[in-house]
């Protein structure tokens, strides 16, 4: 026989066992442990609603048996998996950030406030022929974004069967908009983008605050690049694109590696004019409004780094598409402290950093506080594999 056909016939038998293996003998094990003249997912095989294959349970729970064949979305069967069901400690009063009378009475003294403040603004801005729509505050004690700060404890952002994360995604689309903002850190920048005077710099992506009408608070990221559009292979790392769906992305990731420690971030359409420019009490958030030469209402970023019109961004002709990130609790309410990442990237084309030429930073690292003790340096591991993943 010649020698290439005799490769052939090789790679034709291996092609053959592996399919035989992998493929036909677990489907026949599946079909001899269902019970007879039943099928255990209630359609037949091949059938559109199962996606045209043979559903092999992952394992022989009974449990998730149950939860993985009834309908529903392949997040729900998931987290159904008894690896999303391991129950972790009763947790103590210390152990979450925020407790509720004192959470509520902050809330109460907020709405007090805004509405105070809510008849400044209205009257200096009818002195200036400016009018603001008068949107009333809603108090709800059980606000979706309340449930979730309350949620708030030291192993994750909330637990995996907290119905208010859902809640909190639909709110934060739906919604009405009664005030838009710069973010804290960019009016701490002043418009100078000396980024060493705020205290945790959150990049150069123009973003906005927004207050919902329950007076839950988001931020709002818009789109710059469209969806198809591609990272430039020549781009250094830390001067990439800033997409609005990749905090999108990065929260339902989170979710599915079960870390839980990004806030809900949902993806909405914001008119431009009417929920942020009419809306706004900030002189400055106004100033940076115009209309471009396709008559779209564009406005631009405060910060020297992308204050000219051409870093814009537009509506079309006033709707605009974007992310919104869910605000943690403020500073006043729950103080915490920012513990640098000890692996921290250098931003420089010639820079390198000590672990970068030190043999032996991770042992000098392991007998620092605060890493020296608890699980911080295997969470700060999880955190490269997840900054990894999304591309960060």
């Amino acid at each position: 026989m010649r020698r290439d056909r005799l490769l052939v016939a090789v790679t034709l038998v291996t092609l053959l066992a592996a399919d035989i293996h992998f493929v036909l003998l677990p489907r026949l094990k599946t079909w001899y442990h269902l019970p007879r003249g039943s099928c255990a997912c209630g359609v037949t095989n091949g059938s559109l609603e199962n996606g045209g294959a043979t559903s092999v349970p992952w394992t022989t729970s009974q449990n998730f048996t149950t939860v993985s064949t009834e309908r529903g979305s392949k997040l729900d069967r998931l987290f159904g998996h008894p690896l999303y069901n391991i129950r972790l400690p009763e947790l103590g009063p210390d152990e979450r950030l925020l407790q509720e009378e004192e959470l509520m009475s902050y809330y109460k003294r907020k709405v007090s406030r805004w509405e105070r403040m809510k008849k400044y603004y209205i009257e200096a801005a009818a002195a200036s022929n400016i009018t603001i729509p008068d949107y009333p505050v809603i108090f709800d004690p059980e606000a979706s974004w309340l449930h979730f700060h309350l949620g708030i404890n030291r192993y994750a952002l909330y637990s995996r069967d907290d119905s208010s994360v859902d809640r909190l995604l639909h709110d934060m689309q739906t919604n009405t908009v009664i005030s838009a903002d710069f973010t804290q850190d960019e009016k701490a920048l002043k418009g100078s983008c000396d980024c060493s005077q705020v205290v945790k710099p959150s990049g150069l992506h123009l973003k906005l605050a927004l207050k919902l009408q329950d007076f839950g608070k988001a931020m709002f990221k818009p789109m710059r690049q469209e969806r198809h559009e591609e990272t430039p292979e020549n781009f250094f790392y830390f001067v990439d694109f800033q997409r609005h769906n990749a905090e999108i992305a990065a929260f339902h990731l989170d979710r599915v590696l079960d870390f839980r420690r990004v806030p809900p971030v949902a993806g909405r359409f914001i008119n431009v004019t009417g929920e942020i420019l009419y809306i706004t009490h900030n002189e400055e958030l106004r100033s940076v409004f115009f209309t471009s030469p396709a008559n779209n209402t564009c406005f631009f970023a405060k910060c020297l780094y992308v204050c000219k019109s051409e870093y814009a961004v537009c509506g079309h002709p006033d709707l605009l598409e974007g992310s919104m990130s869910a605000y943690l609790p403020g500073l006043s309410i729950a103080p915490r402290i920012s513990i640098p990442n000890p692996w921290i990237r250098a931003y420089s084309f010639t820079g390198r950093e000590e672990w970068e030429v030190n043999p032996l930073y991770c042992d000098n690292v392991k007998k620092l506080y605060p890493y020296n003790s608890g699980n911080r340096l295997l969470n700060i591991i999880d955190m490269a594999i997840f900054d990894f993943l999304t591309g960060m």
